[in-house]
């Protein structure tokens, strides 16, 4: 109806500049826009939060929040060598709780637990909330529980009871590790506790978000004075490294944060079910984010990116497989999916560390010479690695070679580590 009267407009306003006026021609058909042939998912916000934070940097380099917010935001990315510079450099301007936290949380996600530590006391000395110093520690020790490093972990709730003394959670983390370690005599003790400390606070009539908090405790306790089993739970969905020593065995007094030197590579890790790790050697600029489906099967999806004059944009799958897969109709499934007429390079093997793969390129034949606006080739690899499909798609902006090589590079150093504790 729009579309009648506006046209019903304009042969008005003709006649009236008219009075013989000229038929109108058809209108001309708009050619349907072309189909990509390798759809490209929405680009990252993290990436550009880390771009526009760097500038920020530059542009500011003496103000401490500043270099906090590109900490966390490369700490999101796992760019954490990055990430513990910044940090770094903000304790350097401004030495607070705040900045020493966030040193703290990256070294923890760094397997640095000696540098997460001295930072948390750094915090304890510096505030007088008990409760607040006592949290960096409870999270410190769950991590650790987590891995199965128990010593570590109990050393870290130890800690968090003297700064916070009958804090709940210290008595629901020990109470969990020794259920989950089989000391059924001590875990019904520590739970003993805690259901009184529990029934307390209940009894006062708490606000609703402190009862979900206190309801699963509660129930912990019943469960582990009933004798019944408690396991030790998997490590948490998130991506990290581990940070070389001098990123946490230093003396900031005695050296600038800047001063520290990023490697060009560093290794990777990302659990994708129970205590099975990835392991994948990336270029230091590069972001990542992990996503993880608890299924059956368990799958993750790993995004690796980066901006810059050669962007990169690369998605791997990582399921769970309990039988050897067709690499072969795989591949072919793959080269089918894509869409419009690409122009299909050959399919080849690539083997290694007893991982077999297989992989191709497709050219978009529409893609001119430096047209930034879209990508003109992919790069596609499908590989068994122990008990997972690894499925991967590479977006290329230009032909080159080289580019595939150090993909292919990258998956032939892949590693499938299982970091099962060895007491569960």
């Amino acid at each position: 109806m729009t579309q009648t009267c506006l046209l019903t407009v304009l042969v008005l306003v003709v006649a009236c500049a008219h009075p013989m006026p000229a038929p109108v021609p058809a209108p001309t058909p708009v050619p349907a826009p072309a189909q990509p042939f390798a759809p490209v998912p929405q680009a990252s916000s993290l990436l550009a939060e880390i771009v526009t934070a760097e500038q920020a940097a530059a542009d500011h380099p003496d103000d401490a929040e500043t270099w906090a917010r590109l900490g966390s935001a490369l700490r999101r990315a796992n760019r954490l060598q990055e990430a513990a510079r910044a940090a770094w450099r903000a304790v350097e301007l401004s030495p607070s709780v705040e900045s020493w936290t966030s040193l703290g949380n990256v070294l923890m996600q760094g397997g640095a637990p000696t540098g997460a530590t001295a930072a948390f006391e750094e915090v304890s000395r510096q505030t007088n909330d008990g409760f607040l110093a006592a949290q960096n520690f409870l999270n410190l020790g769950y991590r650790a529980w987590l891995w199965g490093m128990d010593d570590l972990a109990m050393r870290a709730y130890a800690r968090a009871d003297e700064l916070a003394p009958g804090h709940p959670l210290v008595l629901y983390d020990r109470t969990l590790l020794f259920a989950a370690s089989g000391k059924v005599a001590t875990a019904q003790a520590e739970a003993t506790k805690l259901r009184n400390v529990v029934d307390r606070v209940l009894q006062d009539r708490p606000p609703l978000e402190m009862v979900e908090i206190l309801e699963p405790m509660k129930a912990l306790t019943e469960t582990v004075i009933n004798g019944e089993a408690v396991a030790r739970l998997p490590p948490l969905p998130e991506s990290g490294q581990r940070l070389p020593d001098r990123f946490w065995r230093r003396d900031p007094s005695q050296s600038h944060a800047l001063d520290l030197t990023v490697d060009e590579t560093s290794e990777r890790f990302y659990p994708i079910t129970g205590w099975q790790v990835l392991a994948l050697n990336l270029p230091a600029g590069w972001t990542d984010n992990l996503e993880v489906s608890k299924g059956q099967p368990a799958s993750a999806r790993i995004r690796l990116q980066t901006g810059g004059p050669r962007p990169v944009l690369w998605l791997l799958t990582v399921t769970e497989s309990r039988q050897a897969p067709d690499l072969d109709r795989l591949i072919l499934q793959a080269r089918q999916d894509l869409s419009g007429a690409p122009i299909l390079g050959e399919v080849r093997s690539f083997t290694a560390r007893g991982f077999a793969g297989r992989c191709f390129v497709a050219d978009d034949p529409g893609a001119r010479p430096g047209d930034q606006s879209g990508f003109a080739r992919v790069w596609v690899a499908v590989m068994q690695a122990k008990g997972f499909l690894v499925t991967t798609t590479r977006f290329l902006r230009d032909r080159d070679p080289g580019l595939v090589d150090e993909s292919e590079s990258i998956l032939r150093a892949l590693e499938v580590r299982d970091l099962t504790p060895p007491h569960r």
